[in-house]
């Protein structure tokens, strides 16, 4: 394995957004528009720390691969190789582009997929169930679609454990269940 010397590139803050400090900082200012208890839920049930997580795999996605987001300072190649960097965005000096590289990386796909659900979430907002206690019809469909809680918090009111949902495995679920689309088991008669 060859190895090759690395320098920094610049920082978050120099290189992308002059008012964040790193990924992280955008992910927090991103969801300081939601309420308290929402934003309280996202970090007690860790979804918070897989959202960061997962900004932070497609800014490194969207990177060439000798060059790594590390904390908040791009590290790469100090001798960088012809044409290592041609299929990437670069600014008037050459250099890479990082802004470019990252402004179509939507943080909002990302949040929504990993928002915290409780049942009754799930229940009003995904079955949109008029049921009296919509809760008790939700726990039913995730059951019968196999759907798990990826993590337990206790209850505002009551402080028993309440069960809570990504977003983004129910969706999925409810979107995969059988008799949506078209049906399977009619034969053509013709």
């Amino acid at each position: 394995m060859a190895y090759r010397t690395t320098t920094s590139y610049g920082t978050w803050c120099n290189r992308v957004n002059t008012f964040s400090l790193s990924p992280d900082s955008d992910v927090l200012d991103y969801i300081n528009g939601g309420d308290d208890e929402w934003r309280e839920r996202l970090e007690t049930s860790g979804a918070l720390d897989e959202i960061k997580r997962e900004y932070r795999q497609a800014i490194e996605d969207a990177l060439p691969p000798s060059v790594s987001l590390c904390g908040d300072e791009f590290i790469g190649p100090a001798e960088i190789e012809d044409g290592e960097f041609d299929e990437y965005a670069t600014d008037q000096e050459g250099f890479l582009d990082f802004a470019a590289l990252v402004e179509d990386i939507d943080l909002e796909p990302i949040v929504d997929r990993n928002d915290p659900l409780t049942l009754e979430d799930i229940g009003r907002w995904e079955l949109k169930s008029q049921a009296k206690q919509p809760a008790k019809a939700a726990a039913a469909a995730m059951s019968r679609l196999g759907v798990k809680p990826f993590t337990y918090l206790p209850h505002p009111e009551s402080s028993r454990p309440q069960a809570l949902y990504r977003k983004g495995d129910v969706t999925r679920a409810l979107a995969e269940r059988p008799g949506r689309g078209k049906r399977t088991d009619l034969k053509d008669t013709k």
